[in-house]
């Protein structure tokens, strides 16, 4: 008999080692039955059966574990029929067997045609120039348009990512956007010079103006049957684009259909100003006639400048080539000719004067962090090339990939040192300093980048990277080693995520670190300043406390069902907290009652134990009476012991009074018996 499946909606349930797991009371996802047909390179897909319409196509997309999903533009699209854009049913997060935790899901009406092209083919049928604008523009450019309202990008648009709606081919819709960052799953050839030269993570949102750069070269790709570039190396390909042009290097050598010249030179500028719009390519697929597109000159050197192997004759390919070899790239940096190869050949006198000053501030300040080489040619080659990415240590990135960046970073290395500099560096800042076209949302990007730098500088429980990580990326999980598999990415997951890990949870750990405080300090809206400063107390019942009056103020702003398992692992724990009360008899008391509570699971309960004013006024007000009554005791005692020898005389005096005096009464009584027994 087969496993009863798993029951899920949008947020993680009961989990079971195998067997088919359901999405929303809904979609059953069959982890055996995967379809690697609809696979992308960030999520694996798998069989669905719609139980309420049986035989319905469908397949799931299973999500990378920690890899930041647009789950915001899954709200928007869910359920969403748009001609040329794949229809996503469902989507919310599943406890998926295969890798033992909770993962993101999508599930997608399955296009009837399959892909496009295979992931692994090298040369397809062509498809006919006369049938393409109705098969492929017509129906991406409807989908562009109704992204284009939302305010999303699709920055997924490749020959790969593109499927025939039908059996017969005949119209073709766009695959998954969502299970990845923007632009991380693209191949350099089909994104826009500046973001083909940035990390895969670092590329940013971008805008439609991408996704039509990425119809243009697709558009070449299914027009000639394969891609006239397989063969090129990704850095032989960006040069090209740098210093030839997009179309050029693409289509140079290639028999493109005179027809589809107009489309293909207009969405393959570089420009992305000039570059065509989803007006301008509408007007073309309605038999408008437009204006030629004019090449923008690029600034090419007349004497080219050898560096790392290649003769650079443009400034966008040495800076890639600078951010590869920083070492050589410094000594290059400082040296005059290569100013005066700036002034003389390129015609760029300003950065000369400025690399130049930066050489000798990196010299004068060898052993801070001005005098290192990574920072210098990082700097410079924002001067060399402002329109490319921020290039520092490897991470190459626009302003609006940062954000994407920090958190795939720390996926795969576990830590953002480097994001910390370049921010401590205010790198993003210099870029946009640079920039001759100033976007408005420059100006976001430039507070936001402030506000988390005051983040950094705090070391405390809820700041420092951390906090960074999550301002900048609001749909990422918390990275909590305790929570990691539970998939918490909104603040209302995380207590039933610390309730299920308080089942493995061991005596010396403790339900706080700095990616939880970071999470809810990003993720709640409410003030927790006081909270986060007891998390950063030197003393451990401080600590304590403050992780219990956190976690209580959470479940009862959120009203949060009972957690049973966070009370008791939370309440094995408090002891240092009970020791800080003064009265033996209070101490007993709440080791009485702490059992009581954790069987009634409310963190806030526990808290009014444990952190009463009411109690606390006491507890010190009859603590300050014991002691000022010690203090008096003390005092007589001294007094006593301490006393002057004069006192010493005078109760010696009274005392041989006294004694002389016993002595004259117990004579006279002798001498009264003695005369009256004579006389009886």
């Amino acid at each position: 008999m087969a496993e009863a499946p798993q029951e899920t909606g949008n947020k993680p349930e009961a989990r079971v080692a195998a067997g088919p797991v359901v999405l929303a009371d809904r979609f059953f996802i069959d982890a055996g039955a995967p379809l690697s047909d609809f696979d992308t390179p960030s999520a694996k897909a798998y069989a669905v059966e719609d139980r309420r319409e049986p035989g319905r196509r469908l397949f799931a997309l299973i999500c990378m574990p920690g890899l930041p999903a647009r789950t915001q533009v899954m709200v928007q699209l869910k359920g969403v029929s748009v001609r040329g854009l794949m229809l996503m049913v469902e989507w919310g997060t599943l406890f998926w067997p295969p890798s033992n935790q909770v993962c993101m899901g999508v599930v997608y009406e399955q296009p009837e045609g399959g892909r496009v092209v295979p992931v692994d083919a090298k040369k397809i049928s062509h498809i006919n120039e006369y049938d393409f604008a109705h098969r492929v523009i017509e129906p991406v450019l409807t989908a562009l348009q109704d992204l284009g309202v939302r305010s999303v990008s699709h920055r997924n648009i490749r020959p790969t990512n593109l499927f025939w709606l039908d059996e017969k081919k005949q119209e073709v819709v766009l695959g998954d956007c969502v299970t990845s960052p923007p632009g991380f799953d693209q191949p350099v050839i089909y994104e826009p010079i500046e973001r083909g030269m940035a990390s895969p993570a670092g590329r940013g949102t971008g805008s439609i103006r991408d996704d039509l750069y990425a119809l243009g070269v697709t558009s070449v790709y299914l027009l000639l049957g394969f891609s006239p570039v397989e063969n090129m190396e990704e850095d032989d390909l960006l040069a090209g684009k740098v210093e030839q042009g997009t179309y050029a290097t693409i289509c140079g050598n290639a028999r493109v259909p005179l027809s589809m010249l107009e489309p293909l030179r207009g969405l393959l500028t570089d420009d992305g100003d000039a570059r065509w719009s989803l007006e301008a390519l509408d007007l073309w697929t309605n038999g408008r006639q437009m204006t030629p597109i004019q090449k923008r000159a690029v600034n090419r050197a007349d004497k080219p400048f050898p560096f790392a192997e290649r003769q650079h004759i443009t400034t966008g390919t040495l800076a890639q080539a600078f951010s590869r070899n920083v070492r050589e790239a410094a000594r290059t940096l400082k040296d005059e000719h290569f100013h005066t190869w700036l002034k003389r050949n390129m015609n760029l006198p300003t950065a000369a004067d400025m690399i130049a000053s930066f050489a000798k501030e990196s010299d004068s300040h060898k052993h801070g962090p001005g005098g290192s080489d990574d920072y210098l040619v990082a700097k410079s080659c924002i001067l060399l090339d402002p329109s490319g990415p921020v290039r520092y240590k490897g991470q190459n990135f626009l302003p609006d990939g940062f954000g994407p960046m920090i958190a795939v970073e720390l996926l795969r290395q576990g830590n953002n040192k480097i994001s910390s500099e370049i921010l401590n560096y205010e790198l993003p800042q210099f870029w946009i300093s640079q920039q001759v076209d100033y976007s408005p949302e420059y100006t976001l990007i430039e507070r936001d980048l402030s506000q988390i730098k005051t983040f950094l500088k705090t070391n405390d429980m809820g700041y420092g990277i951390e906090r960074c990580l999550y301002e900048l990326n609001s749909e990422i999980t918390c990275q909590s080693p305790l929570v990691i598999n539970s998939y918490v990415a909104e603040i209302g997951d995380l207590l039933p995520a610390l309730d299920e890990a308080a089942k493995s949870a061991t005596a010396k750990t403790v339900p706080m670190d700095h990616h939880i405080a970071a999470f809810i300090a990003g993720r709640f809206s409410e003030d927790i300043a006081p909270h986060l400063k007891a998390l950063s107390d030197e003393k451990e019942e401080t600590v304590l406390i403050g992780i219990l009056s956190l976690l209580a103020f959470l479940q009862w702003r959120l009203r949060t069902e009972p957690l049973y398992g966070l009370s008791s692992w939370l309440g094995g724990m408090l002891q240092p907290a009970i020791n800080t009360y003064h009265s033996r008899t209070t101490r007993r008391e709440m080791e009485r009652e702490i059992p009581k509570l954790v069987r009634q699971g409310s963190l806030p309960d526990l808290f009014d134990l444990i952190d009463n004013p009411e109690n606390r006024r006491q507890d010190v007000n009859a603590f300050k009476v014991a002691c000022q009554q010690f203090r008096e005791a003390e005092a007589e005692i001294e007094k006593i012991e301490t006393g002057d020898t004069a006192n010493a005389g005078s109760m010696l005096k009274v005392g041989q009074q006294t004694s002389a005096m016993t002595s004259i009464v117990l004579t006279m009584i002798a001498i009264v018996i003695i005369f009256l027994l004579k006389f009886w």
